[in-house]
């Protein structure tokens, strides 16, 4: 079944002319089909090229305390925390969903906040079927208030490959490979904060995505991201002449997919 937009009533934010809004609506359908509401258990043979994906954090994280740069408002509800007790194993689940739903020489990059991630580490090391190529860190703008520990605003992203051969392009077309030359383990990015948008919990920044699919991927793979909240894989992917197939548990990720789709169409020009 096809997703109704909720926007057909409100255009003003296109082009004046009929033919252009009816074509650029059309298009954000058919983007919206590839957003798929579903457990990342029941995905397989996706048959990607790239896998990008930020799991739960394990942390109670909600994405509404109120130590966040944020209005908790405009945030949806709906994200599905990973509790402490099962992250081992939702950490291998995830692994298998990425092994199965990969090309034969297919490449994924895993998200990972800093206190679970020894357990990303550790449950990729001892996966057989999977293979740790490197790790790399994105350093961004904001760490919540702590009142109890130093905070933190690094993100790990571990690079596992499931063949022999893989792709990595040297460069990119962000201030990542522009400015000086490239740091290919360390990337810089800042939040892009979206105000008065519905929000989803978590959100990786449009840069981030945009170099690291220019990295990994060549125009015409297939990008997946079995727990993609707000969608953000998708919209860059599609930026970037990229196919993709995205998918999350909360049907409330697709309402700010939705919103990001209009957002990111009328700012490019795209479509």
């Amino acid at each position: 079944m096809t997703y109704k937009s909720k926007f057909k009533d409100n255009l003003s934010i296109f082009d004046t002319d009929k033919f252009e809004k009816d074509k650029k609506l059309n298009l954000i359908e058919k983007l919206l089909d590839k957003y798929v509401i579903k457990d990342m258990d029941d995905w397989k043979d996706v048959n990607a090229d790239l896998i990008i994906t930020d799991p739960p954090f394990g942390i109670d994280f909600s994405g509404k305390n109120g130590n966040y740069n944020r209005n908790v408002r405009n945030v949806v509800d709906g994200y599905v925390e990973w509790k402490v007790s099962e992250y081992d194993r939702k950490v291998e689940r995830l692994l298998e969903v990425i092994e199965r739903n990969l090309k034969k020489n297919g490449q994924a990059l895993i998200f990972s906040g800093w206190n679970n991630s020894n357990i990303v580490h550790n449950k990729i090391l001892q996966f057989e079927r999977l293979k740790l190529r490197g790790k790399m860190y994105w350093i961004y703008n904001f760490a919540p208030a702590c009142k109890r520990k130093t905070s933190h605003n690094v993100y790990e992203i571990y690079w596992v490959t499931k063949g022999d051969r893989w792709i990595f392009n040297n460069r990119c077309s962000t201030h990542h490979c522009r400015e000086g030359e490239p740091n290919l383990s360390t990337f810089i990015f800042k939040r892009d904060y979206k105000i008065n948008m519905p929000k989803y919990p978590t959100r990786l920044p449009f840069k981030l995505l945009q170099s690291l699919i220019e990295h990994f991927s060549n125009e015409g793979d297939l990008i997946f991201d079995p727990l993609c909240g707000s969608g953000m894989v998708g919209i860059v992917s599609y930026m970037l002449n990229r196919d993709f197939i995205i998918g999350d548990l909360n049907s409330n990720g697709k309402t700010v997919f939705e919103h990001l789709l209009h957002h990111y169409l009328s700012k490019y020009s795209f479509g």
